[in-house]
């Protein structure tokens, strides 16, 4: 029972922005990957994926349904889905609403009915990965400084760790550029498991640029889903000792902050606006404010800003910025020559806002965003700062398109003495990796920030 393509793609296998239908896909994954070979029928492994991911897609329609009723049931979904896949679709929606009782009795109808057993492998697997969350580590009082070479060439990936051919496209793609090291802004598909923290990026990390290359990677909301425990073990098998950190050199400091961390609640996440622990924003501060010397840039997993989507709500508005980290950080933009950010799917080039002079989302590099559910036109229902003043962006450096999709995309940032490159490279039909725009600055030649 495959679920029928719209316009040829098969929607329930993208990543979901709710942690529970995350953890369904990483159950539903892992059984599938068990279910079929290497030797399989690609159709058939295609159909099995599909069929275990499918009740995702009837969750989202119930809620888009606003009922979990069997009329809403009917109307939304139709005759696509079977039973069996009803009901564990029927059960994720009252996970989702927080709806124990339902829950319970929708899961116990599962495991009670006739279905075919890799449902309730998916409920074990689902249950299992649900019942390691809620300890959310965070490691304190780290403050990592890793020095770097100068000058270094650093590839950004964002929402890069899907595990998928696009994503293997695009490590390789950068690869050929020759960067010193990797730095991905955070997002590991689907909950950040610890099988797929290896599947889908150390295993292709360590494969295409070896054994010893620099691995750094932010902690996103996606990583924080299963509870946290594979991202840390993944950052233990990287070297790297705390979520947060700073790569530096005689010119330069890259600051990686945790935003994560406080985007895990599955009550508030369609909503939530994150924030940095409390214990982690005086140690960023201190090295903006004693730089020795050097020019500070920010990374991050979530975006300061968006001119498309909503980056949280307060008191049920929709925001264009975010409130936390602007605050945090508002009396230092002038020392901020850039912040990178992901967690948005797109690519965005943003003029000066807020008093920050460049404003960067690199995270296109995987996730598939298709030319019918985005577009680049700006959001005027956004809440922002000042009233009615919007962030504007370089359309030069807009993402193409190929086929339905967007382009992926990711970014070089090269740092020789005091002076600063970034190319933005997207991926054409082809699959090879084409310059969409550079900017650079020479801080020795004019130290002003332009």
């Amino acid at each position: 029972m495959p679920i029928p393509p719209s316009g040829g793609r098969d929607e329930s296998q993208i990543p979901q922005r709710d942690p529970y239908l995350s953890l369904w896909q990483s159950a539903a994954k892992e059984v599938g990957l068990g279910t079929t070979t290497m030797s399989a029928d690609p159709a058939e492994t295609a159909n099995r994926a599909s069929l275990l991911m499918s009740p995702v897609l009837i969750a989202t329609q119930l809620s888009s349904a606003g009922s979990g009723s069997e009329e809403a049931l009917g109307a939304s979904i139709g005759e696509w889905a079977d039973d069996c896949a009803k009901t564990v679709g029927k059960f994720l929606w009252a996970e989702m609403r927080g709806d124990k009782a339902a829950a319970e009795r929708f899961a116990q109808e599962l495991k009670k009915s006739e279905c075919d057993p890799h449902w309730e492998e998916c409920l074990r697997k689902y249950l299992e990965y649900k019942a390691t969350g809620g300890k959310f580590p965070y490691r304190r009082d780290e403050d990592h400084v890793v020095e770097v070479t100068d000058p270094v060439r650093i590839a950004l990936v964002g929402d890069w760790g899907t595990g998928e051919e696009v994503a293997i496209r695009v490590l390789k793609s950068a690869q050929q550029l020759k960067p010193d090291l990797l730095l991905h802004l955070g997002d590991i598909y689907y909950s950040g498991t610890d099988e797929e923290m290896k599947r889908n990026f150390l295993g292709p990390c360590r494969g295409i640029f070896g054994q010893q290359f620099p691995l750094f990677s932010l902690c996103g909301n996606h990583d924080m889903y299963s509870g946290g425990d594979g991202y840390y073990a993944l950052l233990d098998a990287i070297g790297q000792r705390a979520s947060y950190f700073c790569l530096r050199n005689k010119n330069w400091q890259l600051l990686s902050m945790d935003t994560g961390h406080n985007d895990r609640d599955p009550l508030t996440v369609a909503t939530n606006m994150t924030s940095l622990n409390a214990t982690e924003i005086p140690w960023h501060m201190n090295q903006i404010l004693k730089p020795e010397g050097r020019r500070t840039i920010l990374c991050s997993h979530h975006q300061l800003f968006s001119a498309f989507g909503s980056v949280g709500k307060i008191d049920g508005a929709e925001y264009a910025y975010n409130p936390e980290l602007h605050s945090a950080f508002e009396k230092v933009f002038d020392k901020i020559e850039w912040w990178f950010w992901g967690h948005e799917h797109t690519l965005a080039v943003y003029e000066p806002y807020m008093g920050l002079w460049r404003g960067r989302c690199v995270g296109c590099s995987a996730v598939p965003v298709f030319k019918d559910q985005q577009d680049y036109q700006l959001n005027r229902k956004l809440k922002t700062q000042n009233p009615g003043v919007f962030p504007a962006w370089k359309a030069q450096a807009q993402l193409g398109i190929v086929g339905d999709d967007y382009a992926h995309a990711f970014a070089i940032l090269a740092l020789a003495d005091q002076k600063a490159t970034v190319e933005y490279y997207q991926l054409n039909a082809q699959g090879s990796a084409e310059l969409l725009w550079q900017e650079s600055h020479d801080f020795a030649a004019d130290p002003a920030v332009t």
